[in-house]
């Protein structure tokens, strides 16, 4: 089986490679590398099948072997950035993911699995299936993945292909990008300055470790084969067990030996009180449960940093 992943040295990308080819799955990958990209840059020295590509291009014509299956995670992620410039979303979330839509229908790559939000929900779920409300994002970010998932609907009806859709729940990790929070706590708690928690960190977040995801991830690269064509499924992928950013901060400042410095401000208004997932649904399908604590998650994620701090990264 032959898998290609999109933003292959991305976060998520780079533990997904490694997960799948510890079971035997041949892997390659493109990513655009971009120059300001140094975590994703330096992720790629580890990556040997990778091809310095963007996703508007025509990456699978390029290649010499197509994939079997296509895994889609390259997109503008965060929703702070959504909110000073949309049109970047837009041309990479939804124009991207059009044109790996195009790829797959003219390279008669029949099999994409491909990565959603939590922030396609609407705001006030107690628990977030995969049937509550999501027509009213609060984030741009939010809505461009929406739109992901309606232009996925419509080319496996169309054009034969089987999709899966993944909603992620706020992923942290060893290998976490310079922009988000879980590496911003890490820097600033480690270097005695202050971090900013919106509502004095009493928000909360289904924090979900990488190794989960990667390893739901693996089991529905041999689940998608068996659906039927024309066939599109968006499942969850959270711990299905949130805390409070603060109790967050507070753990990651634990396993740095540092005592964490917390200035507050308002939480903006595109952006959720709480995430909850519900996983039922993944379970039932692939007999998945997310298997990390949020104590085991931000241990390993703390002592990668507390071991790569001088990295360029």
């Amino acid at each position: 089986m032959r898998v290609l992943i999109t933003g292959i040295a991305g976060f998520i990308g780079f533990h997904l490679k490694e997960k799948l080819e510890s079971i035997g799955i041949e892997v390659s990958g493109i990513d655009n590398l971009e120059e300001h990209k140094t975590a994703s840059i330096k992720r790629a020295s580890f990556i040997k099948k990778l091809k310095k590509s963007s996703i508007h291009s025509n990456f699978i014509d390029e290649t010499s072997e197509k994939p079997d299956i296509l895994i889609h995670l390259a997109a503008e992620t965060g929703i702070s950035g959504s909110l000073a410039n949309p049109s970047l979303y837009f041309r990479q979330n939804v124009e991207g993911t059009f044109s790996v839509l195009e790829q797959c229908r003219k390279n008669g790559v029949k099999y994409l699995i491909y990565a959603s939000s939590s922030s396609v929900y609407e705001p006030n779920q107690a628990i977030m299936s995969e049937s509550a409300p999501h027509s009213n994002q609060l984030s741009f970010y939010g809505t461009s993945k929406r739109l992901t998932e309606i232009m996925v609907e419509n080319y496996c009806h169309q054009f034969g292909i089987t999709a899966i859709g993944l909603r992620f729940f706020t992923v942290y990790g060893s290998w976490t990008r310079p922009d988000m929070a879980a590496y911003k706590f890490m820097k600033a708690i480690s270097d005695e300055q202050p971090i900013t928690l919106y509502n004095d960190g009493n928000i909360s977040r289904d924090f979900t470790h990488v190794s989960d995801i990667v390893h739901a991830i693996s089991l529905l690269v041999e689940k998608i084969k068996e659906e039927k064509p024309n066939s599109h499924q968006i499942f969850n992928i959270g711990s299905g067990r949130p805390i409070s950013v603060k109790q967050y901060a507070e753990l990651i400042a634990k396993y740095l030996n540092k005592t964490p410095i917390i200035k507050s401000k308002p939480l903006p208004n595109n952006e959720l009180e709480a995430t909850y997932s519900d996983t039922s649904k993944l379970n039932n399908y692939i007999q998945f449960r997310p298997i990390s604590t949020i104590d085991e998650g931000v241990k390993e994620m703390t002592d990668w940093y507390k071991n790569n701090q001088l990295m360029d990264y």
